[in-house]
């Protein structure tokens, strides 16, 4: 099990690091005016990460696995130690290849990843319906994922209708891959579908609220509205139930490498405190806890390039689970490295001009990516009973032969997608 990298990943490792001095520079500012980066994901596109998630046939520079390969986790975890909210857009971007890649007929491949490529177009999906600003459920708390936004059937479609929270960059990219359940399915498991919208389409209203919010702040992950936005036939991705059922990767180890980033860049910025005034070196007390915080790093590192590897060898049931194990070290290692870095650096991490507040408030953030209880109860249920699914997450294994395909749900028209 060798874990080094391979020339292309440290080639495109040593691209991105040259790039942090630039991310970095222009973090504090996107944070406080909870703006988009725009600047950064441009620079990011001109000089070709976009197409790291991208597979080789299709013009990019990845596989068929999208985003859930060892370089574009890798570069992530770079831009993640200069500025989060620039690492979670490009995050974003990288789901929305691995779902094309998965789930997507050669057409739409072909038609998407050329978008990609040619125009660095980029795209959000758009899946969670949990609306902060909501004080009251709207639904039954089930601990799964649920999806109820209106999908329904016209002539040569779909129109979508309903609020989804926490929409990611729609409001900067040009295509939205929209998460329902097709009519005549009742669960994700047997009828989970995504369907690519048009993001400037009329009836797509993106609302305020994550102004409010306290770390990755220039992301534009508040929520967005859906008032009869057409999709059409051809632009449905795959049979009902196909990502719970045929994609076998999780999004969740792309988090634990981003939030690896993030405490990475405090422990460089702890470190770089250190070489400033080497006096600090003589207390015993901070050294040990330098060390601790080494090691917890070492611990999340090794622990997301495991699950990458059992990814990479197409073991996939057990990567899912690795991937949550992963994402568990990654959230309680991380706010344990930021807060430490506030005991080593003392006073000075207080002020804004340093990284370390921001840090804190980012991994915070992002360690709240679905609730811990539920990842946790996932990874017991299958240590005790032996039984792993992938999608464990979303829904329950379905045999092939009692699916239900388009034909079965009497729309024999959406069967070549």
């Amino acid at each position: 099990m060798d874990f080094a990298p391979s020339p292309e990943v440290a080639e495109w490792v040593a691209k991105a690091e040259a790039l942090r001095p630039i991310l970095a520079e222009r973090a504090r500012r996107y944070d406080e005016e909870g703006s988009w980066p725009k600047e950064n994901m441009e620079l990011l596109t001109e000089q070709g990460f976009l197409k790291l998630a991208v597979p080789a046939e299709f013009g990019g520079l990845g596989t068929s696995a999208g985003f859930a390969h060892f370089l574009p986790h890798s570069v992530i975890e770079v831009i993640a130690s200069a500025c989060a909210s620039t690492a979670w857009a490009l995050t974003t971007q990288y789901h929305c290849h691995g779902l094309i890649a998965g789930l997507g007929s050669p057409d739409q491949q072909a038609w998407l990843f050329k978008e990609i490529v040619d125009n660095g177009v980029l795209m959000a999906t758009v899946g969670s319906e949990v609306v902060p600003q909501q004080r009251l459920a709207t639904g039954k708390e089930t601990g799964s994922i649920q999806f109820n936004a209106e999908f329904s059937k016209t002539e040569d479609g779909f129109v979508a209708n309903g609020t989804k929270g926490f929409t990611s960059m729609a409001a900067a990219s040009t295509y939205i891959l929209y998460w329902a359940l097709a009519p005549g399915t009742e669960n994700s498991s047997e009828g989970l579908v995504l369907g690519v919208m048009n993001a400037g389409d009329p009836g797509v209203h993106f609302l305020p609220g994550w102004e409010e919010v306290i770390g990755i702040r220039a992301s534009l992950s508040g929520p967005t509205k859906f008032e009869n936005v057409p999709i059409a036939n051809k632009d449905v991705l795959g049979q009902p139930g196909d990502y719970v059922q045929k994609h076998p990767y999780l999004f969740e180890l792309t988090y634990a490498a981003l939030l690896h980033g993030i405490a990475q860049g405090a422990y460089d910025f702890v470190i770089k405190v250190f070489n400033e005034r080497p006096y600090l070196a003589d207390e015993d007390g901070l050294k040990y806890t330098l060390g601790e915080m080494s090691s917890c790093l070492q611990a999340t590192r090794a622990s997301w390039c495991y699950a990458q590897w059992l990814y990479d060898v197409g073991r996939y049931d057990e990567a899912s689970v690795a991937s949550l194990r992963a994402l568990h070290s990654a959230k309680t290692n991380g706010i344990f490295v930021a807060t430490k870095a506030f005991d080593v650096v003392g006073t000075r991490a207080l002020f804004k001009f340093n990284p370390l507040e921001r840090a804190w408030r980012d991994i915070r953030t992002v360690s709240l990516h679905t609730r811990e209880s539920q990842l946790m109860s996932l990874v017991a249920k299958s240590e005790i009973s032996g039984d792993l699914f992938a999608k464990a997450k979303y829904g329950h294994r379905i045999a092939a032969n009692e699916r239900k395909t388009w034909t079965d749900l009497g729309m024999p028209e959406l069967e070549n997608n």
